[in-house]
């Protein structure tokens, strides 16, 4: 096997392993936590609570009516896809990191529109929160990993500006 086809495996199975842990915990939390009341991991900061999202991330959207928000969310979704898999295309010569956060990025987008074709919704699970003082929206592995995805990319992105500076520095010299 040549460097290529490893690339392409590697990146082919992290989109499926990361994909297919997301909807396993998915079905894992429909199925155990779905009538049963929050479950503390992490007394007072960390619990498993079940709740359906109809909308977007942190329920951006849950004020617009039902039969108009999927006319919105789902033609924003299918752009957001054809978006990120033109720039995985763009970037499929580039260094493995840039396409290992692209492909994170694609298993959540894939883990979360397929609960929502599916279910009409996304099942969320995660919920951190500081006693009753502080709550953060109620998360799933998907967001997990698009949120892994895009600190990633910051920190390729941050890598590569500050060599530019560091070359354009020496060019000086």
């Amino acid at each position: 096997m040549d460097r290529r086809q490893v690339k392409i495996t590697f990146l082919l199975t992290l989109v499926v392993l990361c994909t297919g842990c997301d909807l396993s915990t998915k079905w894992l939390a429909n199925r155990h936590l779905q009538y049963t009341a929050p479950v503390p991991i992490i007394q007072n900061w960390l619990e498993l609570r079940y709740t359906e999202n109809e909308a977007i991330a942190f329920s951006m959207l849950h004020s617009v009516r039902p039969d108009i928000r999927k006319w919105i969310i789902y033609p924003l979704t299918l752009i957001a896809l054809a978006f990120l898999i033109t720039l995985i295309w763009q970037m499929r010569h580039d260094s493995i990191w840039w396409l290992a956060a692209l492909m994170l990025i694609l298993s959540g987008a894939i883990g979360n529109l397929s609960e929502r074709v599916i279910r009409g919704f996304v099942v969320d699970f995660i919920h951190l929160h500081y006693y009753d003082t502080w709550s953060w929206p109620i998360f799933n592995v998907a967001d997990i990993l698009i949120t892994c995805g895009g600190i990633l990319l910051a920190f390729r992105m941050f890598k590569k500006s500050t060599q530019k500076v560091e070359d354009n520095v020496e060019s000086l010299a």
